[in-house]
């Protein structure tokens, strides 16, 4: 039931008694094996003759499902069916994730990553979408900056596997609501300036090169429920049990915004937020996304921290899962109180800079940094976590009110995202950031929006759940609630004013 098939056909070629096309003698012998209707486009039928000649009519039909008919997309001569690749890809405002899934086995055949294009336009989506109101050539460099990642991508996956990825039969493209409309060149506006109407949820089905990339097969973008929540998180729940129980669920995608979906398989509420860029470490001075020298993890113990780092490297900075441990721990140990401050007294490493003007810890010395300088966290860098942790937190809160439930009444709670699959839970809920939940209710998946493309590729059926989600999902603002801030002023403290709300929390202090 892939999305994809590859047909051998052993066809007899044309006679005087039998003078039927090509086409039609490819389209009649695909009918009788089911797959009907079919489309054979100009770019393969300008192919076509060469290739059924060249073995005699002996050839391999690539075909993929469009829901209400199927599409070739490639005539090859001779058996291929061996050879059978797609492409499943997270198009993240932030990274871009491409896996080459070989749909004979459904293994993954090998996988790239890279930052997306458009940063250079913006670190945050709403600054593209500003950038783009003020040039038409400006919709041209965005689509061009994001083509230009998908073709690095592709190369990645042709190196790698000596398959030229670019002419795999699909490609299915999970991405939030304004990504699709930067890839499609679609008014990005609309989906962040009232009335919110986004130009297109479901754009459906594309010829690679007609929507500009160097691609030769087919694109299904996943489709949107709404302006905030799209396709990447419609893709994130095909692989969770939403629909399988009457036990209430949450579903929290946590990257540059944050995507919240609660309910069963009787209703299902949606909100989305931003989250920003504190949780990937921007915020700091020496805040990095994950890489090499990154600080990723922070201990303190009798009054020493320590860290490690990605690739046990010298520090080079703090990405987002370092920041959520150096807080709990200051927290824990009482390097800094309920509402975030610095206490000088608990460690020769908490210090007054006077360049920053304010109290800052030194998670790394000038022997120990990479830089050779000091490398620290600032009061100002802690508030300004302290503002994302308690929108994460607020979301939950607010979503669970207006479904009705507690708490308590959560049996599953999924964290997807780099950040969630690469942080501590514990320090996470020691600081706040999500409910105080018996531990093996959470399960931390890594890309959930990629992980539900792949098994689109694999799964044509699927395509039925996705109407499913994107029909029955109740979008609702969190900007609308009118006590959002006075909620999100309690949850900036640590980890709560209410610290009942926090049993499993203990402080050393």
């Amino acid at each position: 039931m892939k999305s994809s098939e590859k047909i051998y056909l052993t066809l007899l070629p044309p006679t005087e008694e039998d003078p039927r096309s090509d086409q039609l003698r490819i389209l009649d012998a695909l009918s009788a094996l089911g797959y009907s209707p079919a489309e054979i486009p100009l770019a393969v039928l300008q192919q076509l003759h060469r290739s059924c000649m060249k073995e005699n009519y002996r050839i391999t039909v690539s075909l993929v499902y469009r829901e209400k008919d199927w599409v070739v997309t490639a005539v090859e001569p001779g058996d291929t069916r061996d050879t059978h690749y797609g492409i499943a890809v997270d198009y993240g405002s932030t990274t871009i994730v491409m896996q080459m899934i070989d749909l004979n086995t459904g293994k993954v055949a090998a996988q790239a990553s890279e930052m997306n294009g458009q940063i250079q336009y913006g670190t945050d989506i709403l600054t593209r979408i500003t950038y783009t109101m003020e040039s038409s050539s400006h919709a041209e460099d965005m689509h061009r900056a994001t083509a230009e990642t998908f073709r690095r991508l592709l190369l990645c996956l042709t190196q790698e596997t000596g398959i030229p990825a670019e002419c795999c039969t699909l490609m299915i493209i999970s991405g939030n609501t304004t990504m699709i409309h930067f890839l499609l060149k679609l008014d990005a506006s609309t989906v962040f300036f009232a009335p919110y109407t986004p130009v297109a949820l479901t754009p459906g089905w594309f010829f690679g090169k007609e929507i500009g990339l160097d691609f030769s097969g087919i694109v299904y973008i996943i489709p949107a429920a709404s302006n905030y929540i799209g396709g990447d998180i419609v893709s994130g729940l095909l692989n969770l049990d939403f629909c399988q129980s009457d036990e209430v669920k949450l579903f929290f995608d946590i990257g540059t915004n944050g995507e919240l979906v609660i309910g069963n398989r009787e209703w299902l509420l949606a909100g989305a937020g931003a989250a920003g860029p504190a949780l990937e470490g921007y915020i700091s001075r020496f805040g990095i996304r994950a890489q090499n020298g990154a600080v990723d993890s922070v201990k303190i113990q009798d009054g020493e921290l320590s860290v490690t780092t990605i690739g046990n490297q010298k520090p080079v900075g703090i990405c987002g899962s370092g920041i959520i441990d150096l807080l709990a721990q200051m927290r824990i140990h009482g390097w800094i109180n309920i509402a975030g401050t610095f206490n000088p007294d608990a460690s020769s490493r908490i210090t007054y800079l006077p360049e920053e003007s304010q109290y800052v810890v030194i998670y790394a010395d000038a022997r120990e940094s990479a830089l050779g300088e000091p490398l620290y966290f600032s009061q100002t860098d802690l508030s300004q976590y302290l503002d994302t942790k308690a929108a994460a937190h607020t979301m939950i809160d607010c979503i669970l009110e207006y479904a009705g439930c507690s708490e308590a009444e959560i049996t599953r709670c999924y964290l997807s995202g780099a950040f969630a699959a690469h942080s501590d839970l514990n320090s996470a809920i020691t600081i706040g950031m999500f409910p105080d939940l018996p531990r093996e209710r959470y399960v931390c998946i890594a890309n959930a929006s990629l992980d539900g493309a792949r098994t689109l590729l694999l799964d044509r059926s699927r395509l039925k759940d996705i109407n499913y989600f994107t029909e029955t999902l109740y979008c609702i603002q969190f900007a609308s609630i009118p006590d959002f801030i006075v909620r999100m002023q309690a949850a900036k403290f640590i980890p709560h004013t209410d610290l009942k709300r926090y049993p499993s929390v203990l402080f050393l202090e």
